[in-house]
């Protein structure tokens, strides 16, 4: 995305690209259609074993629906793990809901697992999910199937949450990382046999290199001499988290070392806590994304005040 894109994405705007997104990939439909297609025998005559209630079973069976596309079965879990993506938005559980009471499904969601899954993990996570949708479908004098297709998408649509402030946080970096890096080729600052992604080197012998923890540091001579962190989160929820992340890296410089800090939300609390610690320079990220006159401000205080190579 463009810097410009970025400045002038709405927070609502980019929730809404996001969810396109999941929808387009369609991994809802993707499981639906792998439990559809699932060969194996499966056992579901003890129903109490994988804490599926009898009200539940009748009520999906006299619709005559096939049972593995409501109800979780440890079988296709260890077979095909992703598939918990679809039976967890059956049961409207997100995945740190599930980590806490039965299993931690992430690596099993994202493909990313390479061993096999026990069968008493496998277990655990069915009951789990199929006591939640049992409720549910109890709750419900109506229940059908498409209920329980809006509440894979709900469940989604939950989850998203999490993915925004991911995406925000990344795109702040990248954001903050390329317009530094433009503003200073446009004034010839950097050698001109550095890769494009750099690191770079400035006037002076300076090296700017891209990281984490800190995202931007500058060395001169072996010397580190300044910092920038980058935490573009906009949740006051998780600023006091974000600030900890922060102070550790910081806490790791030389005592004359300049940090800065470009946050997407400063709350009172957390600039209670900056002004205790009296060494970092903060920025907020919009006011340089969007106000020409603060960005200027920003690049005079890092490259001419403090690196001193403008």
């Amino acid at each position: 995305m463009s810097i410009t894109g970025f400045e002038r994405m709405t927070d609502h705007l980019l929730r809404s690209v996001l969810f396109a997104d999941i929808l387009r990939k369609g991994e809802d439909k993707v499981q639906r259609r792998i439990i559809e297609a699932f060969k194996g025998e499966l056992d579901f005559t003890q129903l109490d074993k994988l804490m599926i209630s009898s009200a539940a079973w009748e009520h999906v069976t006299a619709l005559d629906i096939v049972p593995q596309v409501v109800f979780a079965h440890p079988d296709i879990l260890r077979a095909n793990p992703t598939t918990s993506l679809y039976y967890r938005g059956m049961a409207l559980l997100s995945q740190k809901r599930v980590g806490q009471a039965a299993a931690s499904v992430t690596n099993w969601e994202d493909g990313s697992r390479k061993t096999p899954i026990r069968h008493d993990a496998a277990q655990k996570v069915a009951c789990l999910y199929n006591a939640m949708i049992s409720s549910i479908i109890e709750g419900s004098s109506d229940w059908t199937l498409d209920n329980g297709y809006r509440n894979v998408l709900a469940t989604m649509g939950i989850s998203l949450d999490g993915m925004y402030r991911n995406r925000i946080g990344q795109m702040a970096e990248d954001l903050v990382k390329n317009r530094i890096a433009s503003w200073l080729k446009g004034k010839e600052l950097i050698a001109p046999d550095c890769p494009e992604e750099g690191p770079y080197l400035l006037p002076d012998d300076t090296l700017m290199r891209y990281g984490s923890e800190p995202d931007i540091d500058f060395v001169r001579r072996n010397r580190l001499i300044a910092t920038i962190e980058i935490k573009g989160g906009r949740d006051p929820a998780g600023a006091l988290e974000r600030l900890g992340a922060m102070t550790k890296s910081f806490a790791e410089t030389p005592p004359d070392c300049v940090n800065f800090l470009v946050a997407g939300v400063i709350t009172p609390e957390m600039q209670s806590r900056l002004n205790a610690m009296g060494n970092v320079k903060v920025y907020l990220l919009d006011e340089i994304a969007q106000d020409g006159k603060r960005w200027d401000d920003f690049m005079s205080e890092v490259f001419h005040y403090t690196i001193r190579v403008t």
